[in-house]
């Protein structure tokens, strides 16, 4: 074999090995011996499990970082939500779970050097970001009871709910921006405007309106508030979420007594469902490229995690149906 169609081979191979690896999914369960809501990891076919925690709390709402390396999650007592990081490269059969702040709905941004969240701590809803790096953290949002945030894609800016004008509008706030007008209203209405989400690209915002009865309809806009348009109608729609690669939007809506998932084109059109409408479902994420979905299906006293593949339209039941099995995530 000459040096070209080497190098041309050991490409191949690396190319190969990169994509039949197959990605984590954290999720909860309280298939434990102490019976409380744990951290889990498996891959994507559902073998290799692990448990990451053995904690005297519940932890719930695992979130990883955008290299894959850590999880941050949540640990919920009847007093308070903390907030605790665990990094994956350590080899112990217990991970140390590492305390970040009081607080809860946090994620990542997207160079993974900082968390955004909502904490109770100074006896108000904010918004704090804390940089993993340094350990410090700060309060970023208006002071009002505020919610629901995430950073945009290329870092620079943040979405949330806030309430500073009685009801919750949908703001933008520019973290490079240090004048007063900063933050920008972009959405505002009767309605309470909540989960608001970037596309990938950026250009575009989904979020839910809810009314008085808190029955909640999709929306998509432009993110600078222009060119709304509703996507839902009836019942109760929420939690959207672009896929990566910005081809589709999911959500949950619930048309009556149960939560399902469907998915839509990012502007909205081709309503499909895709769970099953046996149970609930309200937590899901998407896989790095876009073609996988994995949601929790919650049924009476138990629940699983279900992993979707959006091209063939298969489904593959992932743990069983004999635990708590709740909130998962997918490694990127």
């Amino acid at each position: 074999m000459n040096q070209y169609k080497f190098v041309v081979y050991l490409i191949a191979v690396l190319c190969m090995n990169a994509y039949c690896q197959k990605k984590l999914i954290a999720f909860s369960s309280d298939a434990t011996s102490n019976d409380k809501q744990q951290i889990f990891i498996m891959d994507e076919n559902g073998d290799g499990l692990k448990q990451l925690t053995n904690m005297n709390i519940d932890c719930v709402f695992p979130k990883f970082s955008p290299d894959g390396k850590k999880i941050v999650f949540q640990g919920k007592t009847e007093l308070s939500d903390m907030l605790y990081m665990i990094n994956l490269a350590d080899t112990n059969s217990m991970p140390s779970a590492v305390f970040v702040d009081g607080g809860s709905d946090a994620s990542f941004s997207p160079d993974g050097h900082q968390l955004i969240y909502r904490s109770e701590k100074e006896e108000t809803n904010a918004i704090y970001i804390t940089d993993l790096d340094s350990g410090q953290s700060y309060e970023v949002s208006d002071g009002s009871l505020s919610m629901y945030a995430e950073f945009s894609p290329d870092g620079y800016k943040i979405i949330y709910s806030s309430s500073a004008e009685d009801n919750f509008d949908l703001v933008i706030l520019d973290l490079s921006d240090t004048t007063d007008k900063a933050q920008k209203t972009i959405v505002a209405s009767k309605d309470a405007e909540l989960y608001g989400t970037f596309s990938p690209d950026g250009k575009r915002v989904a979020f839910s309106s809810f009314d008085i009865n808190y029955k909640g309809t999709l929306k998509i806009c432009d993110s600078d508030g222009n060119s709304l348009k509703v996507v839902s109608s009836g019942g109760s729609a929420y939690n959207p979420k672009f896929s990566p690669d910005g081809k589709y939007l999911a959500f949950v809506w619930s048309k009556g007594s149960n939560y399902e998932l469907y998915i839509c084109n990012p502007d909205g059109s081709g309503i499909k469902q895709i769970s099953s409408g046996g149970g609930n479902t309200v937590q899901f994420d998407w896989s790095g490229d876009g073609k996988k979905l994995v949601y929790e299906d919650v049924g009476e006293g138990i629940s699983s995690v279900t992993l979707y593949e959006v091209e063939t339209g298969a489904s593959q039941n992932l743990t069983g149906s004999k635990a708590n099995n709740l909130n998962p995530s997918f490694q990127r």
